[in-house]
């Protein structure tokens, strides 16, 4: 995505989280209320299936878990939650989810069948990750954090960790887990690892990070990435007026241990990447894109120049750039990942979606398993503070046609 789009798109949605429940202007603007499932919020696929939050604004806020069956285009109402849900995944048939009690200063954590049947409480705690005999939560008290293990069949938990506040998981790779956690008083971030059947969190790597003064919060680890067996992270804070993201990619050398730089001041969190290179841009430039080589270790560069608010989205060996027409369609081209516009399909999605010019669109590529799924927000950019109008969400599969919509 070109710098300038991303910033605007990035400062609006911090901003949104810090009103938080401020209600936001509608289409319709008679309605008692709005709904509307927001880019921040989580959302998962599994077994052919989207699961996705609905935020209700009225009244009363309410926050709706909903089962989007793709075949079909059914949606189903697993739960209904007075509390925003903060993070869920899915194990076999059943959700699990953490919501944050603002009055009580409380992360519950929760299942609910698939089937809407069996809701139930869990924990008290935030739930972290997730595997096939267990469920991994963390504790705060103080400066403190815990992390915990639960066995699925046993209410019994077991401690794996003591840490800071910063304790927070990233990423499982090849049933890898891997947590991280920032030193204030030496500033060295360290990277573990928890690999089934282990009991305690296992170094991987310690980094020793110098810290700007004018940064506002403590380094974290935002994505990691295994690539011909060594280990690409990307860690970083959000600085600035617009809380903007400025990372610093490093490679942590699976012969020696030896961690490296490979580029910094990266505006995204994610690494995208394919099996042999690493896709960044910069805030250099917002047309100029780097590609680094993970065999060679050389980057190369190329520019591709984005109009307005068209985005451009990485996503392995593809690239996908959508824009707005300012009447009636959302094209996305597509193009080899690395290049200027190789293999170009130039409407691979149309998407049919009537446009106010009182307002702007911006599309974005997501990747859920083996589905695009792309959210078109529709912004009123015009008074002291942005705000949404809608968000419309459509799935695609692999090849570009259009399964399912929902808002």
């Amino acid at each position: 995505m070109n710098t300038i789009t991303n910033r605007i798109l990035s400062f609006i949605l911090v901003f949104f989280i810090i009103i938080f429940l401020i209600p936001q202007n509608t289409l319709i603007t008679s309605a008692a209320t709005n709904t509307a499932v927001y880019e921040y919020s989580p959302m998962l696929e599994g077994r052919g299936n989207i699961y996705y939050i609905q935020r209700v604004e009225g009244d009363e806020y309410s926050y709706d878990i909903y089962q989007l069956e793709i075949a079909t285009g059914n949606k189903t109402k697993l739960i209904s939650s007075k509390e925003d849900i903060l993070d869920m995944k899915l194990h076999n048939d059943t959700l699990y989810y953490t919501s944050y009690t603002g009055e009580n200063d409380v992360y519950q954590t929760y299942s609910v069948s698939i089937d809407a049947k069996d809701k139930k409480i869990i924990c008290n705690g935030y739930f972290q990750c997730l595997d096939d005999s267990s469920i991994y939560y963390t504790v705060m008290k103080g400066k403190e954090s815990k992390l915990y293990k639960r066995d699925y069949d046993s209410k019994k938990a077991t401690l794996i960790f003591t840490g800071n506040k910063t304790l927070r998981f990233v990423k499982n790779l090849d049933n890898t887990f891997y947590f991280t956690q920032f030193n204030e008083a030496s500033t060295k971030l360290t990277i573990y690892t928890l690999m089934p059947k282990q009991a305690k969190l296992a170094v991987l790597t310690k980094y020793k990070i110098t810290l700007d003064v004018t940064e506002r919060t403590f380094p974290m680890v935002s994505d990691i990435a295994k690539i011909n067996g060594d280990i690409y992270y990307q860690y970083g804070s959000y600085e600035g007026t617009g809380n903007y993201w400025y990372g610093t990619l490093i490679k942590l050398d699976s012969g020696t241990n030896i961690n490296s730089v490979i580029a910094k001041q990266l505006y995204e969190e994610q690494i995208y990447h394919n099996k042999n290179s690493i896709f960044y841009n910069g805030t250099d430039s917002s047309d100029k894109h780097y590609i680094y080589n993970t065999k060679t270790g050389k980057t190369s560069s190329y520019t591709y120049k984005t109009t307005g608010t068209e985005t451009f989205n990485i996503l392995g060996d593809k690239t996908y750039c959508a824009k707005a027409d300012g009447k009636e369609l959302i094209n996305i081209s597509r193009f080899t990942s690395g290049t200027n516009k190789n293999n170009l399909v130039k409407s691979f999605i149309k998407l049919s979606y009537k446009q106010n010019k009182k307002y702007d669109y911006f599309a974005r590529v997501k990747q859920y398993g083996d589905y695009l799924v792309i959210p078109v927000t529709c912004m009123d950019c015009n008074g002291l503070r942005p705000s949404y109008v809608s968000v419309t969400w459509f799935v695609t599969d692999s090849d570009g046609k259009i399964l399912a919509q929902f808002r």
